[in-house]
């Protein structure tokens, strides 16, 4: 990366004296077309002190004078630079000049979420964001947004899934740093594999996304960055954490340079979890949660060879272990025995990712090299339902990108692409009623692809970005073709508008996707060889900012519209003994389905004074599937959400207060009126309230949080269907929408030494 020039634009105030105790300023960034955009979360702070800021999502920053002139400024994609601030120095413009990079931008801000600027629309939630609730992990990191919904699998296992624009989380691609990382056994439980301690920051993107990640991202994109050597100023971090459920967690990063010219830096992030206690809160004689134990472990090496190379390395493994059901149950003891309901699952999964950059013969132009494995074996006892898989995968994706033009208004990205997966998962059933039931499928599919992606700055204020990538599936024998297309107008400096359209294919694995259901006694019926699905997807956003006392706030509304082409329909409605599994045009029923979804959400960021922000949010989805000739809406989805989120900090965030409030409609139930009444469940859920709070107290290297959820001690009334009685054809509990426990409370300790 190219040593990059600071200048300073000072505005002098002759009112004021030398002795000001206070420095304020705005810290910008000069693009390659000479356009000047505010830089937030820019890294501000007194050499060789503790004293430092971060610049707001609009570049702007106040920061308390200290006895030293010196201050370092810096950011992740720029080397830290140092500057000379006299105390007659009280309002600078601190101005970068635009960098080139290889790597993905992380951001860590003082704002809990902002839009980013680039074309396709994407949210970006900060490390800030990500400590104003306890996120434990990936699946409980979105409360305080509204363009991702966090699901209940089910009243056993204690899995946690996401959807967006109304679809299941499979539609999305979930990244490691632009590395797809959540796929095929993942699904279900892979949230749970990603720390929130490990988190820097997570990018939300609604609809199609690039094309140089591949062709599966139908609904959006979700991408993770972790804290890294060179960016993160931890040089040690601990949090201890423990709730009233009975759950504790530890969480150990360190970093360190290694050589004389810090060319290289490693990273040692650890975590490990254990829910010990039972806890059966609504009295059916289940465990709410089941007991677990999680060790995380991952180590990183990141390498720069200045205007050459850069390298980033990472190798992790995860071990999950979980035991649920009946609280007397023991899977040594009970396992088969249609005496006590429980199940066990053993999860296990390994990573090794190397992402390498070179610069060519300028910093315009480069090529980046990704390469990943991942093995991951699941080996899992649903009572009578034995559940085994393995998957390994080999991802490789090469890009060259390369700027041209008159003032470098042309950019060109082209690649090529290989998708290794094997996959194999045996299921067997030992029900009385459904003696025999087995499955065994082995997987392999290749997938090599090129692609080509080319934006194109028109003018300062209109961008258009246009993908396209060609992927052959041996799986399917069939040949993806992927056209996306992209479009940012910003209309004004402070309103901007997108549209987006494009294309996506996925292969569905229905069982390693669909585990929870597995905490039932409906047997699997596949009834016809599955097809690739396939969707169009389409949207538009419009983004008003303005300014407020606090800070700058914004509006912002979009829709999208999701159409599926094929789709593998899980149906659990035609009978309620069975989960009828096929493709949605299929030669299973001989009608003209269809399958699509429309998303509309608006959301409200208000800042009336300072350090005080206020999130008023709406979402309205209307999700429907036609099945034998009859239109559908989609089960355990509620068509409308509400959000309040209020944030406040005290001067220098030393106190810090969270409030979130999210109102969630009634959900379409699976169809049960064939049971015996008993055991029926009404057509719909019912409207329901969830109120989660948070207080932080910072100090010098410490902070302290209390907080709860559920607050309000909301309940979802018999969770599981038959629950007295586990072994009968009736027994059911994975028709889950709402919290299954009540009212939690927690208590954390984080130390940073930076």
């Amino acid at each position: 990366m190219r040593k990059y020039w600071l200048s300073i634009l000072i505005f002098c105030s002759l009112s004021f004296s030398a002795l000001s105790q206070t420095l304020k300023g705005r810290v910008v960034e000069v693009s390659d077309i000479g356009d000047t955009t505010a830089v937030p979360s820019a890294a501000l702070q007194w050499l060789h002190t503790s004293v430092g800021t971060h610049s707001d999502s609009n570049g702007y920053f106040e920061l308390q004078r200290s006895k030293t002139d010196s201050l370092v400024v810096s950011f992740p994609t720029y080397q830290p630079d140092t500057m000379t601030v006299s105390a007659a120095q009280n309002d600078i413009v601190i101005i970068l000049s635009h960098a080139h990079s290889l790597d993905e931008v992380s951001i860590v801000g003082r704002d809990g979420s902002f839009i980013s600027t680039q074309p396709i629309l994407t949210t970006v939630i900060t490390q800030q964001g990500l400590r104003r609730a306890a996120c434990c992990n990936l699946a409980e990191s979105f409360e305080s947004t509204i363009a991702v919904d966090m699901e209940y699998s089910d009243a056993i296992t204690g899995a946690k899934q996401i959807s967006m624009l109304g679809l299941a989380g499979i539609y999305s691609q979930i990244l490691l740093e632009n590395v797809p990382f959540i796929r095929i056994l993942s699904h279900q439980f892979g949230l749970g594999f990603v720390p929130g301690t490990w988190m820097e920051s997570i990018s939300v993107s609604k609809g199609v996304a690039s094309v140089t990640n591949g062709y599966e991202a139908i609904t959006g994109q979700i991408n993770v960055d972790y804290k890294k050597p060179e960016t993160n100023y931890e040089r040690v971090f601990l949090n201890l954490y423990g709730n009233s459920m009975g759950k504790g967690e530890l969480s150990f990063n360190s970093k360190l340079k290694v050589g004389k010219k810090d060319k290289v830096s490693t990273e040692l992030l650890l975590f490990a979890g254990d829910q010990f206690a039972k806890m059966d809160m609504n009295k059916d004689g289940f465990l709410d949660v089941p007991r677990s134990q999680q060790i995380n472990v991952m180590n990183r090496w990141d390498s720069n060879c200045k205007n050459i190379w850069r390298s980033r390395t990472m190798i992790d493994f995860v071990w999950d272990n979980r035991v649920g059901g009946q609280k007397d149950y023991d899977w040594r003891e009970h396992s088969y025995s249609n005496e006590i309901y429980g199940l066990h699952i053993d999860n296990k999964r390994w990573d090794f990712i190397t992402k390498n950059g070179f610069l060519l013969k300028g910093e315009d132009e480069s090529i980046g090299t990704i390469v990943s494995y991942t093995g991951h074996l699941t080996n899992a006892v649903f009572d009578l339902n034995d559940f085994y898989a393995i998957q390994h995968s080999v991802y490789v994706n090469v890009l060259y990108s390369n700027k041209f033009g008159s003032n470098k208004r042309h950019k060109l990205t082209a690649g090529g692409s290989f998708q290794y997966d094997y996959y194999v998962d045996v299921f067997e059933r030992h029900f009385q009623f459904d003696p025999g039931s087995y499955f065994h499928v082995p997987t392999i599919e290749t997938v090599p692809g090129i692609f080509g992606e080319y934006c194109y700055i028109i003018d300062p204020k209109l961008v258009v970005m246009a993908g396209m990538r060609l992927d052959y599936n041996s799986h399917f024998n069939q040949l993806f073709w992927t056209p996306r297309l992209h479009l940012k107008w910003q209309i004004s400096e402070n309103t901007s508008f997108r549209a987006s359209v494009g294309k996506g294919y996925r292969s569905a694995h229905i069982l390693a996707e669909n585990i929870g259901l597995l905490t039932s006694s409906r047997r699997y019926d596949v009834l016809e060889m599955l097809k690739a699905e396939e969707a169009y997807n389409a949207g538009i956003s419009f983004v008003q900012s303005f300014k407020m006392p606090g800070g700058k706030s914004s509006l912002s509304v979009d829709y999208f519209y999701t159409h599926f082409v094929n789709q593998s329909i899980v149906d659990l409605d035609q009978d309620v003994h069975s989960i009828n599994v096929y493709n949605l045009n299929g030669d299973y029923n001989g009608h003209g389905n269809i399958s699509r979804s429309h998303s509309a959400q608006v959301e409200l960021i208000l800042k009336p004074f300072e350090r005080f922000e206020l999130t008023l949010a709406y979402r309205y989805n209307d999700v429907r599937y036609m099945t034998h000739g009859v239109m559908r809406e989609k089960v355990l989805m509620s068509p409308h959400k509400g959000l309040i989120n209020l944030n406040y900090s005290t001067r220098y965030d030393r106190w810090k207060f969270n409030l979130t409030f999210q109102i969630n409609g009634p959900q379409r139930l699976p169809d049960t009126h064939l049971n015996p009444v008993e055991y029926q469940r009404p057509e719909y859920s019912k409207t329901f309230c969830i109120m989660n709070a948070q207080v932080t107290k910072k100090f010098r290297r410490w902070e302290i949080y209390a907080g709860a959820e559920n607050m309000l001690n909301y309940k979802q009334e018999n969770p599981i269907i038959s629950a007295d009685n586990p072994f009968s054809e009736h027994f059911d509990a994975s028709i889950v929408y709402a919290p299954i426990s009540g009212i939690m409370g927690y208590l954390g300790v984080r130390y940073m030494l930076k």
